[in-house]
């Protein structure tokens, strides 16, 4: 109520300003329309107006005027210290007392009043002394909130009666009629729809043509719909198309380029070989000669031995590097290969074997799997070189799986195992010559090369997925003998 208080007191206080201005300037003359403004402002109880030295300009003043101005300043001058402190610090002050309130509000000088006084901007010329009274206050909000909410559920019950002829008239009839057109659309009743929409349609009845045009636009739209899903539908296969395209040229230019690399390494191993391979032999002949010659409690017999089966290590593994070259020039025997059959003959090879290292050997075979042609010797050379990556991948036990069936009109060959598994950096690797992750040297890491090698020999492929922790599964792909001669 005090912050309502003090904003009617600044409002009356700007309309005695504005008033006292706007006379000032046109007649430079308070007159009684300012006192029948005054007297109209209902919530005031007292108004006193006091001034300050008005310092009048000097082209102003007359006789006469220099006297009512000398009254003035008798009869408008502070009656006490809160009016005092008002004209000389311009700061207003507001006083409650019961239900009394009380606020002395100061008028200052603006650019329009320098017209008739010769002082600055923000002076104060004056105060109003405003004694207002809590409870007229109040009756008077009171008066203007019941005024105000009379005047607004009338414009409102004026605005819902208007509302409701116009949507009555141009709304409701014309969506009734529509929703009849829609029902006997929906019964099937299509061409009656259509002729009663066309026959209003000439009456100029908007909402009907609106329904024709609407109804047009769905058999449109409908038409377009099934043009973009049939389009949407060709783009998605050419997406597919290219994307599987893409897919295959990837892996032809990675296989391009494992065959290259392949075939360099090789050369190369080749004739490092052969140029080591006859000091080799020398030696390890010189060593089992020597071997031979000496006692069996001789001292130098044990250093002997021991440099002979290094020696004898480096011809084997200079041996195998030989085969790995030899083997990609030798022609393919071809003969019908039983995959099912070598499958099994592989798992009898190492069931008992792998056992005592606590890993199972397992091999499953789906019904009618058709031959394949190639080289049986060597496609089992592939699936030993893949059951001891296994093994050596599991040092703490395991299972070896091998799985044999059809996909796509080709032999898959799977070899999973529940290993350590290959980290995904060293997966585009694992049929690289010489490449190995074994801790222990066991051979010089051609065993998936030449795998590799004689898989694309029979015109296969032969791939590599594993996951760290979980194993990994070899994955080879071998023409039949069906779809290879039809």
């Amino acid at each position: 109520m005090v912050d309502q208080a003090q904003l009617s007191a600044y409002t009356h206080a700007d309309i005695v300003r504005e008033s006292l201005v706007s006379m000032m300037v046109n007649n430079l003359e308070v007159d009684s329309s300012f006192i029948e403004r005054v007297n109209h402002i209902q919530q005031v109880d007292t108004l006193h107006i006091l001034v300050n030295d008005l310092h009048l300009r000097k082209e102003l003043l007359t006789p006469e005027r220099e006297q009512r101005l000398a009254r003035k300043y008798r009869l408008f001058s502070a009656r006490d210290e809160v009016e005092q402190r008002v004209l000389e610090n311009g700061q207003p002050e507001f006083l409650r007392t019961g239900d009394a309130f009380r606020g002395v509000v100061p008028f200052t000088a603006t650019e329009v009043c320098q017209r008739c006084h010769a002082v600055p901007v923000g002076y104060t010329l004056g105060v109003s002394d405003i004694h207002l009274s809590f409870e007229r206050i109040s009756r008077a909000a009171r008066d203007n909130w019941q005024r105000s909410l009379t005047i607004f559920l009338l414009f409102t019950v004026l605005i819902v009666a208007v509302a409701t002829v116009m949507f009555t008239r141009f709304v409701s009839r014309p969506v009734e009629r529509l929703v009849r057109a829609a029902r006997d659309i929906r019964h099937g009743n299509l061409e009656h729809a259509i002729a009663g929409v066309a026959a209003d349609s000439a009456s100029r009845d908007e909402m009907l043509v609106l329904a024709a045009h609407f109804d047009e636009m769905r058999r449109s739209l409908k038409g377009k719909i099934g043009e973009l899903d049939r389009a949407n539908w060709d783009l998605s296969e050419r997406n597919r198309e290219i994307e599987t395209a893409l897919q295959r040229l990837k892996q032809a230019q990675e296989e391009l380029v494992r065959s290259e690399r392949l075939a360099i390494t090789g050369k190369l191993t080749a004739q490092l070989s052969h140029e080591i391979n006859n000091p080799i032999h020398n030696i390890q002949s010189l060593l089992e000669s020597s071997l031979r010659k000496l006692d069996t409690d001789h001292p130098a017999r044990e250093l002997v031995a021991v440099a002979l089966d290094e020696v004898s290590r480096m011809a084997k593994l200079t041996r195998q590097m030989l085969d790995f070259y030899r083997g990609s020039l030798l022609e393919l025997e071809q003969e019908p290969v039983d995959i099912a059959s070598l499958l099994l003959e592989v798992e009898r090879m190492f069931r008992e074997t792998l056992g005592r290292e606590r890993i199972t050997v397992a091999a499953e075979v789906k019904d009618s799997l058709p031959a394949v042609r190639g080289s049986r010797d060597k496609l089992k050379q592939v699936l030993m070189n893949l059951v001891l990556n296994a093994r050596d991948a599991q040092p703490g036990g395991g299972r070896i799986t091998m799985l044999a069936d059809v996909e796509e009109g080709r032999v898959r060959i799977r070899v999973s195992d529940t290993g350590v598994g290959i980290p995904p950096e060293h997966l585009n690797r694992v049929f690289d010559a010489f490449f190995t992750t074994k801790r222990e040297v066991s051979g010089v890491g051609l065993g998936l090369s030449v795998s590799y090698g004689i898989v694309h020999q029979h015109q296969g492929d032969i791939a590599v997925a594993s996951t760290v922790g979980k194993g990994t599964t070899f994955t080879i792909h071998l023409p039949s003998m069906e779809e290879k001669y039809g």
